[in-house]
């Protein structure tokens, strides 16, 4: 990963930097100052070498800026996109409370009714981004699912896995080891939303049992055994979780897209049926 660390207290843009946050596929999030209207902000850079491509760097602001326009109470606003020596970049809002990944780091295993609601809010994000624009998200995973107050989640990074594969000719580069990923993905097949529903399931079973559906030394075992395997029984790593949360889970995760549920409005159904059969 190419990336070009910027110092604390410098200025990018209007923006003044205070910490970096993190780095992923894309580039370096920092946490930073709006000196125009004093409130803190998360600042995303792009990384130096895709700033470099030029056709790369246009798609990348198009799809972005149509995602930008998402009004959703669980998705992460994007409050601005722009550019600063050659290098884009957008503003986003900051939540400062532990991403899902972070808590199961915490926590190992996740409640059931929070696992629920976290599906619920996430799908319900999905499905309206889904309308009001057509694209889908492609990077759903622990660690871009944040939360808002009252616990509210929160799906970051909507728009940019889908503004890299577009931008890059479909060169389908997948960072890390692929816990999350649908088996059409990692065969570099037709994506849809099901897609999508297989990575939010992927995610809410690793949430639930404590581990990924999948686990091995290296990537390549991982993506081989989306693609070949069956998930252990969600009952064998969580015996107290009801019948409807398994059920809604097995389907997400089905190898075959068609298997799956077919769209948002069952899925987040049978989540909501799901929550209402947790005791407690």
């Amino acid at each position: 990963m190419t990336s070009s660390a910027m110092a604390e207290g410098a200025f990018f843009g209007n923006y003044e930097l205070e910490r970096e946050l993190g780095q992923g596929g894309m580039g370096t999030v920092y946490l930073a100052r709006d000196t125009g209207l004093d409130r803190k902000v998360a600042l995303k850079i792009l990384r130096t070498d895709l700033s470099d491509d030029s056709s790369f760097a246009q798609k990348f602001l198009e799809e972005v800026e149509v995602t930008a326009s998402l009004a959703h109470p669980n998705i992460i606003r994007v409050y601005a996109l722009g550019e600063q020596e050659g290098r884009p970049y957008l503003v986003m809002e900051h939540l400062d409370q532990p991403s899902l990944e972070q808590k199961m780091e915490a926590s190992g295993k996740i409640p059931e009714r929070e696992v629920l609601e976290i599906g619920i809010g996430i799908a319900s994000a999905l499905l309206f981004a889904n309308e009001e624009t057509g694209l889908i998200h492609r990077d759903i995973k622990p660690g871009n699912i944040l939360f808002g107050q009252g616990n509210t989640p929160k799906l970051a990074d909507f728009g940019l896995a889908a503004g890299a594969r577009s931008a890059l000719g479909q060169q389908d580069e997948i960072w890390g080891t692929p816990y999350y990923v649908s088996p059409e993905r990692l065969n570099r097949g037709e994506e849809d939303i099901r897609s999508d529903i297989y990575s939010l399931g992927a995610t809410l079973y690793h949430a639930l049992a404590g581990r990924a559906p999948f686990e091995a030394g290296t990537a390549e075992e991982v993506a081989c055994r989306h693609l070949m395997d069956r998930p252990p029984a969600l009952r064998s790593l969580c015996p107290e979780a009801q019948e409807q949360t398994v059920f809604t889970l097995d389907r997400c995760l089905q190898k075959m897209p068609e298997q799956r549920w077919a769209d948002y409005g069952d899925l987040i159904q049978h989540l909501q049926d799901a929550r209402r059969r947790v005791k407690g």
